[in-house]
């Protein structure tokens, strides 16, 4: 333990990997999915260039209950068009799917030299469907490196919403995460959501929520059920403090919408254990969303 213990105090210090103890929990069998509220799941990810892709996604939001869903593009062959004749292809696979499974639009830090060359590009992918920005990774850039600020100004002037992500080598912060405080400060008029390591710093995230009207956050991913469940009374109450800040997601994608094994099979349930209020529930499975991506 001794040789260990420097290791855990700089990892307790940054807040991003020390579990705590529990009593034991609800298992999946005692705990299900609710059955009075479709979900809205505004972060999954699909193969939407190819001919099924999106078949995909629907039989999966069939099978989990999910009502309607928002999804983003990764810098996979299959995910991301890469040609004007695979972008052509991907909005006619999308327009079966009109009022069921929304897109988001990417330009990857360093792909554009200017907020306006970022405008010209948003602006055409927001005609053409588009209602948000992500996720964006800004790979191996601190969270307010400049080419990030300018895909902000830019999403700020088009008016998309950005959901960003946050690991040790994509939007880098260090504790505190006074970085993500300057690009709210600077692009107020902006919706952002936080997704990833961001919750790691759980009380820093609920700081920020609480201070800029501007941050919203999306539950998706390995990291946010893992987290919340170290206190579970903390959790309940931040929940509710931010009730209206708060997404239900899941991160599901082509890896997992035909592996149940491979789903976030926690986030179907881990709110229902927490016995939150019905408005509160109803807030974050899908409320929340509907207002922050103006989903009709």
């Amino acid at each position: 333990m001794s040789r260990l213990y420097p290791y855990l105090l700089i990892l307790c210090t940054l807040g991003w990997a020390v579990p705590h103890f529990h009593a034991q929990q609800p298992t999946a069998s005692e705990t299900k999915p609710p059955s009075d509220i479709r979900f809205i799941d505004p972060h999954v990810h699909a193969m939407s260039v190819t001919p099924l892709g999106l078949r995909a996604v629907a039989k999966w939001m069939e099978e989990r209950n999910v009502e309607r869903c928002i999804v983003s593009p990764l810098n996979h062959k299959g995910s991301r068009p890469q040609t004007e004749e695979e972008h052509a292809t991907m909005l006619a696979n999308f327009l079966p799917y009109k009022g069921k499974i929304d897109r988001m639009a990417i330009i990857d830090a360093g792909e554009v030299e200017s907020a306006a060359q970022a405008v010209t590009i948003l602006e055409k992918e927001k005609a053409e469907g588009a209602i948000a920005f992500g996720e964006h990774y800004g790979v191996d850039l601190m969270f307010d490196d400049p080419k990030n600020l300018m895909l902000y100004e830019a999403c700020e002037k088009v008016g998309l919403p950005v959901m960003f992500h946050i690991d040790q080598n994509k939007n880098m912060v260090e504790p505190g995460m006074e970085r993500v405080d300057r690009v709210l400060k600077m692009f107020p008029k902006c919706k952002v959501i936080a997704h990833a390591y961001w919750w790691r710093q759980l009380q820093h995230a609920d700081r920020q929520l609480q201070e800029h009207p501007n941050l919203y956050a999306d539950m998706s991913g390995h990291v946010v059920v893992d987290v919340l469940n170290r206190d579970r009374k903390y959790a309940r109450e931040f929940l509710i403090r931010n009730q209206d800040k708060i997404l239900w997601a899941t991160d599901e994608g082509w890896w997992s919408f035909g592996n149940k094994d491979r789903q976030m099979n926690r986030h179907y349930t881990f709110l229902e254990e927490l016995d939150l209020p019905d408005e509160v529930r109803h807030k974050i499975y899908r409320g929340n969303s509907e207002k922050v991506y103006g989903l009709k």
